[in-house]
């Protein structure tokens, strides 16, 4: 498993190193960290570079990028994180969420459960709970918030960044990834959630 985390060094308010302080200090510690840039400014994550590998904003990205969208180039990061590595198992998330202390165990036992090859299990929508189940079926109409995203396997991530981006005009990818997952596959969040929100100042001001 890996855990692919989108950064910007834009950001008026960072989160990140709350972000990071969580994960280590839990039972997902161990798990190798990509840390996707979002910029080609690495300077919020130099500190991590002995523990995280940085994928760098490279001229790839940049030549797909649109100087000043600051939303496509979101979106933009966010299909460089789906795309990154090869593994099955891969959490992609962004850097302003806190994760509980047995959030990996807790997610192991949830997709143990899951009976599905092809899903999308949404780690951080506090609404959607069951008290019979370790997870349910994400029923509202719009995903709204890709804080933390788990993919069961390379096959369906791969899918959803395509379809990320043959649409990254028109949508958000909170949004395109739910409409994939409704349409192709299934939408679940773990009940309950397994991480925390705590950005309070957006990437995109």
């Amino acid at each position: 498993m890996i855990i692919n985390m989108t950064t910007f060094a834009g950001r008026r308010t960072h989160y990140i190193h709350q972000t990071l302080e969580s994960l280590f200090e839990s039972d997902g510690r161990d798990i190798p960290l990509n840390l996707i840039m979002g910029s080609r400014d690495t300077g919020h994550i130099e500190r991590y570079r002995k523990v995280a590998n940085i994928v760098l904003w490279d001229q790839a990205a940049q030549s797909q990028a649109r100087e000043g969208n600051l939303p496509y180039n979101c979106n933009l990061n966010a299909i460089r994180a789906l795309n990154y590595g090869d593994d099955d198992h891969c959490l992609c998330c962004e850097d302003d969420i806190t994760f509980n202390q047995q959030w990996f165990s807790q997610l192991m036992l949830t997709i143990a459960e899951i009976d599905r090859k092809e899903y999308v299990l949404n780690l951080g929508q506090r609404r959607d709970y069951s008290p019979d189940k370790r997870y349910v079926i994400f029923t509202r109409p719009d995903l709204t918030g890709a804080q933390a995203i788990f993919y069961p396997g390379k096959t369906v991530r791969y899918a959803v960044a395509e379809y990320a981006r043959q649409n990254i005009k028109r949508a958000t990818i909170d949004n395109l990834i739910g409409e994939y997952a409704k349409q192709y596959a299934v939408l679940y969040s773990t009940s309950p959630a397994l991480i925390v929100h705590i950005g309070q100042v957006s990437s995109f001001h």
